[in-house]
């Protein structure tokens, strides 16, 4: 009996410093990495005044597209012809 308690003594005693040591490393690990382990993603518009200047010319050729489709309304006749579902 006085055997058995022995060993299991010793590897109590071996366990927890080992435990210890892990815990240890890793915090080291962890307050003094320099480098991350995965790149990070950073994201950065490329130029603002140049997508700025894009979105006003879209918005200028759309504005004229929807005068253009208001004066047709205006003064043009439009046929329509309506079919029936069952085509």
């Amino acid at each position: 009996m006085n055997r058995h308690t022995n060993v299991r003594g010793g590897i109590r005693s071996l366990a927890r410093p080992t435990m210890w040591i892990i815990a240890g490393l890793t915090v080291l690990r962890v307050w003094f990495a320099v480098t991350p382990s995965l790149p990070t993603a950073r994201a950065q518009i490329p130029d603002a005044g140049e997508q700025r200047i894009l979105l006003l010319k879209e918005a200028r050729h759309t504005n004229q597209l929807l005068s253009d489709i208001k004066a047709i309304l205006r003064t043009a006749t439009l046929n329509v012809r309506v079919k029936g579902a069952d085509n």
